[in-house]
């Protein structure tokens, strides 16, 4: 991508962007004499300066222009000066003024600057932004020449001599993991730019901004639509005219009195009510149809306005369960499976279309809901496609669980950006306060209080509020005290036994003792492929991890967090964590077969997680977020795919468990269940499982019908008790001779499978279409055991990201398995025996 701001709004659109781009380029503040006239004046010499990156930072532009080391790799961010960027960088770009007709308007609007910014056009001071979600949108009409300069003074998060004090909370508005976190370094910059879009408009007299379109919904079968928007005059005269929408499908026109606009005003206005019969709803994935509606919206002499909206009806409670928090979707009772996001990326450079494969694969392990942890996503993309592909969001605002703010004025605006310029999405179904606590420690403080009252006025009643992420407001910030369910705390953050997730539900603050609940974190370090880790460790490091060596602080394992430090990842015990790979799988030889061992770790923790919660599914257990499901920097831990988009047995794992119809195991009763998270009711199924033994031979075979009530769970029978050999369990669940589910668990002496005769020279693969593949296990005397599946290009290389339809399974002799791929290549298939 070069230095280019694209053009280009998200959702909103029918305003005209005239077919240019602007090319950035950017200089420290301290090296550039000049004033900020001169600077915003064509022609002012800037051949020096480094080309910006628009949306971006200031740290990504130097280090895409090759000024600075592969942040990622090893500890270069680590040895990066950081004062070199924490301080005012200039932006700036020249553009030409476009042809227009009688009284048209052009504007300049930004959509987010991380985080003060004043902004200049040919030598005058436009005006200025604070926090990084507020907008700035100018009418430059009158200031255009043939020629024009653009300046923008950008000051990063804690620039300010008189109060030297933490990111978080005391800088929100702004990404407050920028400064570290226990799972990404520190940026240089705190991730400071021009960090959203920017882009010329053009428009009549007349502009309309803010759409707002929500329905409200005494039930499924109706719905009374509200919509509204802002109208700014920017003309000398009084405009008269009739706001009108259209809503399609079903061609709906709504229109308004006769309004009349004076000369430089605004207005909002909302548009009479419209009852629609019968609605076409949007559901999260797994529960029907991800449909949208269209409003256009349109005023004399003004850019008609396009705005998608979703309807959708998001409702909860705490009684169905006894205490545990449930959320109904369109009276629905939705059991949550999905993950947390730090971050898009710890750079902030994921952008635009580089969210459809992250938030399609979070579709493909059958998620419904991402937690966008403290508001670090701030992009219009990352809505888009949640809306897209069924994925509720819980959206939280900028804070942590202790500290103030520094001003409050600034986080209330802040605020009141986010609502106006979200508020639309249906993907988003609960606003949070804050991560771990109250906002400001105090559920009715002023800051509090801030956020509910814009959540009131920008966002009605549309969506849930928690005022804290991880229990009550009564329960005390860290203490184990409060009895509260309503949220099951978060944590743990480290990988247990399986049959801890079915039999203890404690978590890292002892909230909701003896509660599976609403969890919004659960965690587990999350070891990489080998591809993947020698891509960001140094050679030396190609070696099996040690409990010795992530006991330190200052070593490569804890650059990229895997260390027993709780700063540096220490939540995910990484000890326990080899321990246990090399206690249940045998001691690892080598990185490659530590690697090998992890996945099938990976995978067997991630799904015990999932179905730990699926076992208590409505008595008690209401939902469940891992912490995490997105990699925003190359790392060891909290993951599912990883920073490269590699596929770990962690994304198998979810993938398995997370299933709407789904036959699982409990390896603590021994009973298997079946999950139904349809809509409707299962009759006249067959439930199958099949004992192997470490040959392959089916030793044991079971069956017995099922019933199973819509949205609900069924015991069928126990099965399988602990074994100190090796056993493989097979579970089938079958309407007819149709396969619904199929699932299968490693039990016994993990140990033995390193004794099992190789199967690599077994295995075939018959290609039948550009997306399909045979895979069989040809031997007549051993399984192929977690075998991983991955294409690669003609000249071997692995190809990412790609979407793969199973992996880390295993065949009995003389078994074969279908597979499909997202893309084309040569798929490649790794047992791990």
């Amino acid at each position: 991508m070069k230095s280019i701001a694209l053009l280009l709004l998200f959702h909103v659109t029918g305003t005209i962007l005239y077919g240019q781009q602007l090319h950035w380029k950017i200089s420290p503040q301290a090296d550039t004499k000049e004033q900020a006239a001169d600077i915003a004046t064509t022609g002012f010499n800037d051949k020096d300066w480094v080309p910006g990156i628009v949306p971006g930072t200031v740290f990504y532009a130097y280090v895409k222009a090759g000024k600075e080391s592969d942040p990622d790799y090893a500890e270069n961010i680590y040895k990066v000066d950081k004062s070199k960027y924490n301080r005012p960088f200039w932006y700036r770009t020249e553009f030409a003024s476009p042809r227009l007709q009688k009284n048209q308007r052009v504007w300049l609007k930004f959509n987010g600057i991380n985080k003060y910014a004043s902004i200049y056009l040919n030598g005058k001071l436009l005006g200025s932004t604070h926090g990084h979600i507020q907008r700035g949108s100018f009418d430059v009409t009158d200031l255009l020449k043939g020629k024009n300069a653009i300046a923008v003074l950008v000051a990063p998060p804690r620039w300010d001599p008189d109060h030297d004090h933490p990111l978080a909370n005391w800088e929100s508005p702004t990404y407050i993991c920028s400064g570290s976190w226990d799972w990404m370094p520190a940026v240089p910059g705190l991730n400071s730019g021009i960090t959203d879009t920017v882009a010329l408009t053009i428009s009549g007299p007349v502009s309309i901004s803010d759409p707002w379109v929500r329905a409200v919904m005494p039930d499924t079968t109706q719905a009374t639509i509200h919509i509204a928007a802002q109208l700014t005059n920017s003309s000398p005269v009084a405009i008269s005219g009739t706001l009108k929408a259209v809503i399609t499908p079903g061609n709906i026109t709504i229109s308004s009195n006769r309004i009349t606009l004076s000369p430089g005003s605004q207005q909002n206005i909302s548009l009479p009510q419209q009852l629609l019969l019968h609605p076409r709803l949007w559901w999260p994935n797994g529960y029907g149809d991800q449909f949208l509606y269209s409003c256009k919206l349109s005023f004399e002499t003004a850019t008609p306005v396009i705005q998608q909206f979703g309807i959708r009806k998001v409702t909860s409670d705490t009684t169905s369960l006894n205490g545990p928090m449930r959320l109904y979707i369109n009276n629905v009772p939705i059991f949550v499976k999905g993950g947390n996001w730090g971050m898009s990326d710890y750079m902030l450079k994921v952008r635009g279309r580089d969210y459809e494969p992250r938030i399609r694969m979070h579709a493909d392990m059958h998620f419904n809901m991402i937690r966008n942890w403290t508001g670090e996503v701030t992009d219009e993309a990352f809505y888009k496609y949640c809306d897209q592909y069924g994925i509720m969001v819980w959206d939280d605002f900028w804070l942590n669980n202790i500290g103030g703010i520094d001003s409050l004025p600034m986080f209330s605006d802040n605020v009141a950006e986010k609502l106006k310029k979200l508020r639309n999405h249906p993907s988003i179904v609960i606003w949070c306060g804050a991560n771990e606590g109250t906002p400001g420690s105090n559920a009715h403080g002023d800051i509090s209080n801030a956020i509910t009252a814009a959540i009131k006025q920008y966002d009605a009643d549309d969506k849930l509020y928690l005022p804290r992420s991880n229990a009550s407001v009564d329960n005390p910030n860290f203490s184990i005290h409060g009895s509260s369910k309503t949220l099951s705390g978060s944590g743990i953050w480290a990988n247990v036994d399986p049959k801890v997730y079915f039999t203890d539900p404690h978590n890292g603050y002892l909230f909701s003792n003896n509660s599976w609940g609403m969890r919004s974190e659960l965690g587990t370090a999350t070891f990489v492929n080998a591809e993947s880790f020698k891509k960001f460790m140094p050679k030396e490091f190609w070696v099996a991890p040690t409990p010795e060596a992530v006991n330190s602080k200052d070593n490569m394992w804890a650059r990229h967090f895997f260390c027993t430090d709780f700063a540096l990842g220490g939540g995910a015990d990484p000890v326990k964590y080899i321990n246990d790979i090399n206690k249940k799988y045998g001691q690892a030889n080598s990185l490659e077969d530590f690697c090998k061992k992890a996945q099938l770790l990976n995978l067997e923790t991630m799904k015990a997680m999932f179905e730990g919660w699926n076992d208590h599914m409505w008595n008690d257990a209401s939902g469940m977020l891992i912490w995490m499901s997105q990699s925003a920097y190359p790392t060891m831990i909290w993951q599912t795919y990883d920073y490269y988009y590699d596929l770990t047995g962690a994304y198998f794992g979810a993938k398995s468990a997370c299933e709407p119809l789904h036959v699982q195991w409990n390896p603590a009763s021994k009973m298997v269940k079946v999950i139904n998270n349809l809509n409707y009711a299962l009759h006249d199924y067959t439930v199958e499982a099949s004992i192997y033994n470490s040959k392959g031979e089916r030793i044991s075979n079971k069956k017995a019908g099922v019933n199973v009530a819509a949205n609900n769970i069924s015991d069928v029978f126990t099965t399988m008790e602990d074994s100190t050999g090796l056993s493989f369990l097979r579970l089938q669940l079958y309407k007819g001779k149709q396969l619904c589910s199929k699932n299968e668990y490693i039990v016994g002496d993990y140990t033995l499978l390193n004794k099992l005769p190789g199967s690599k020279q077994a295995l075939s693969i018959t290609k039948k279409d550009a997306h399909t593949f045979i895979l069989k296990n040809k031997s007549t005397q051993a399984p192929a055991v977690g075998i991983r599946l991955q294409l690669q290009d003609s000249k071997g290389n692995q190809i990412l990201p790609a979407i793969i339809s199973d992996s880390y399974f295993s065949l009995m002799p003389g078994e074969e398995k279908t597979i499909q791929t997202d893309v084309a290549g040569t798929l490649v298939a790794t047992p791990y025996n």
